[in-house]
């Protein structure tokens, strides 16, 4: 397993990604347009040479703001999130972020337990964010360089 950063020959596979596991996934489209900004970091999780998972953020001033992280289902409970969540936390610090944040389905207890360990605190709950699921929106402050 390797971690690296996007590259354009991605774009499908990642797509295919958000299509098969995110409700409310990004299409080629949208995801190109984001990655088109120098702004945005997206990684890849890669296993014998295949995406078996990513991850982004767009930065705000100084913040990190997690679009979103998706590992593929027979790769999950591995600690692949995981990695790929340590991986945009030291490209935040690298761009001098100070702090992270995210949305999570309040649904989601694996992924929001993975958050609370990685040092994620709640905020609050934004209603029916995702059709007819609240999101719980989360932060972590984060030391970065000067």
């Amino acid at each position: 397993m390797r971690i690296r950063h996007y590259i354009p020959q991605d774009l499908e596979p990642i797509a295919e990604l958000e299509r098969k596991h995110i409700k409310c996934g990004w299409s080629s489209e949208v995801l190109r347009q984001t990655l088109e900004s120098p702004d945005t970091v997206m990684l890849v999780c890669e296993a014998d040479g295949t995406a078996i998972g990513y991850g982004s953020f767009s930065k705000v001033i100084t913040e990190a703001q997690i679009n979103n992280i998706c590992v593929e289902l027979g790769f999950r409970g591995r600690g692949y999130g995981s990695e790929i969540l340590t991986a945009l936390e030291a490209e935040a610090v690298k761009r001098n972020c100070g702090e992270m944040t995210l949305e999570v389905a309040a649904d989601k207890a694996a992924a929001r337990e993975l958050y609370r360990k990685r040092g994620f605190s709640d905020l609050y709950t934004r209603k029916q964010y995702y059709g007819d699921k609240d999101a719980i929106v989360m932060r972590k402050i984060i030391k970065y360089k000067l």
